[in-house]
């Protein structure tokens, strides 16, 4: 059960900031536009490097793992944890023999 792991939206999202705090919202004919007070252009969102989260759930390169929040984790496969086990207190068995330390084991 994986779900796809969506980029930020930039300024649509509740938890985006600006480092700069350098966001002015404009309205250009009927819409509201996000500008960057530092470049007079348009709102870069993820992509740009004072670009934040302020609930600290996007990565470094603009994923938001906000919805990865609920997903259950892969189940552990029991049989197999144990046969690499095995096989590492086989390998230091092995060395503690060459060393005459076997009785430590």
């Amino acid at each position: 059960m994986s779900k796809e792991v969506k980029f930020c939206k930039g300024p649509a999202c509740p938890y985006f900031t600006c480092i700069k705090k350098a966001l002015k919202i404009v309205r250009k004919s009927s819409k509201a536009v996000v500008l960057c007070a530092l470049t007079n252009d348009q709102c870069i969102g993820y992509k740009c490097q004072y670009s934040s989260c302020s609930a600290h759930v996007m990565d470094s390169e603009g994923r938001c793992l906000l919805d990865l929040k609920g997903v259950e984790k892969e189940e552990i496969d029991i049989v197999s944890e144990a046969k690499k086990m095995e096989k590492e207190v086989a390998k230091i068995k092995h060395h503690l023999k060459k060393l005459g330390l076997e009785d430590y084991l």
